[in-house]
């Protein structure tokens, strides 16, 4: 099996490792072929690979150089891993892109971390609804 996951936002967040990302595609790469995807470079994923032992574990990274206007540079990735090798499962952060997969037929794993959470926006008990979750995801990451 194939697992395309997002560099940003699954393994890191603003420059910062997201331990317990690393840990899933550690334990996903023990049997499964591992691809990358990320906003930066290759250059920049290997060397935090290498920092995390994982580089011998990642078959490939697909960067910002496959970009092709007027797509957005993920569904550009997504397309362009899928070309290379049949893809079994995304995994991101982000609702959209897991949106987008799911509806191209794509099984898609949706990587939520109660760090990415603001505090004053953390329930004490009881579980939040989609659109609440889908709105702060949202929110976060378009740095609001």
């Amino acid at each position: 099996m194939t697992y395309l996951v997002q560099y940003e936002g699954v393994l890191m967040h603003d420059e910062t490792p997201i331990m317990q990302g690393f840990q899933l595609i550690q334990s996903l790469a023990m049997a499964n072929r591992l691809v990358l995807m990320t906003s930066g470079t290759e250059e920049r994923v290997q060397h935090q690979l290498r920092t995390e032992r994982l580089q011998d574990q990642v078959a490939e990274v697909i960067d910002s150089s496959v970009g092709l206007p007027p797509l957005p540079l993920w569904q550009r990735q997504i397309e362009v891993a899928r070309s290379r090798s049949p893809l079994t499962y995304l995994v991101t952060s982000q609702p959209h892109i897991a949106e987008y997969a799911v509806e191209h037929g794509l099984v898609s794993l949706f990587f939520a971390h109660p760090g990415f959470s603001r505090p004053a926006r953390r329930p004490e008990q009881g579980n939040r609804d989609w659109e609440s979750l889908v709105g702060e995801l949202t929110a976060r990451w378009s740095g609001v």
